[in-house]
């Protein structure tokens, strides 16, 4: 009898685990369904989110492409108006492209390195000028670029205008004249070049073959003598050559 109770209180007790455990199923899986659920309504968003950005952005390239259109229409009016060809106009940017990367590769040098190029931005400062009264310069985009281009221009001139100077050392230990003063690298790196730094100093430089030590002489810029300069440099070496002339 015991034993009969056993077993019908232990059937009891599976049939009742069975059901908690089936339960248990049915629970987790509505919970899987509802998660499901709510990750397809979010990737259906999403979905329409993409869609609307790829028609905004399809919408947005069919007006760049039409505004590109108008611009090359209205560029192809204005040329005509002004009288210039398309090959003319593009001649014109290729030399001002030319001259913007050429600024910008001097803008990148050290003062002492930017001396070597002095006449080339004189020159190119000069073309450019040129180049801002030309009728191809009244394109508002072209008038900024020639205008930023010249602004840059100016700042290397100022670079190349600013005034250095040399202290005179002694001869014994620094060999220093005149003429070995411009030979140095970071003055001119050309010896023939010392009448610049006489006419510079006449102030204090009275003879050109005497310096005295702890002078600081001005170093003018330019990579080439004055006019005036020659004229001081062959004056000298004349009347040193008169004195190396014997007496008759």
């Amino acid at each position: 009898m015991k034993t009969k109770l056993f077993l019908t209180f232990f059937i009891a007790m599976f049939l009742v685990f069975d059901m908690q455990v089936a339960l248990a199923q049915e629970m987790t899986k509505e919970q899987w369904q509802q998660e499901m659920s709510q990750f397809t309504a979010k990737r259906n968003d999403l979905k329409a989110k993409m869609d609307k950005l790829n028609a905004d952005i399809k919408n947005l390239q069919d007006q760049s492409k039409k505004l590109d259109t108008d611009v090359a229409d209205c560029l192809d009016n204005l040329l005509k108006l002004l009288g210039i060809t398309q090959a003319e106009y593009d001649a014109f940017l290729e030399e001002l492209s030319r001259y913007e990367n050429r600024t910008n590769e001097l803008m990148r040098l050290s003062d002492e390195e930017l001396l070597k190029y002095r006449d080339e931005v004189m020159n190119m400062d000069k073309r450019v000028t040129e180049m801002a009264k030309h009728k191809i310069a009244i394109i508002p985009r072209i008038k900024n670029r020639i205008e930023r281009l010249q602004s840059n221009i100016a700042s290397l001139k100022k670079t190349l205008e600013k005034e250095k100077t040399y202290t005179v050392g002694t001869w014994a230990r620094d060999r220093d004249c005149l003429w070995n003063i411009a030979k140095k690298k970071d003055i001119y790196n050309n010896a023939w070049l010392w009448p610049k730094i006489w006419q510079g100093n006449k102030d204090k430089i009275k003879n050109p073959d005497i310096i005295k030590p702890k002078w600081v002489l001005k170093i003018p810029a330019g990579t080439e003598l004055t006019k005036e300069e020659k004229a001081a440099a062959n004056s000298y070496y004349r009347k040193k050559k008169e004195a190396a002339e014997p007496t008759q």
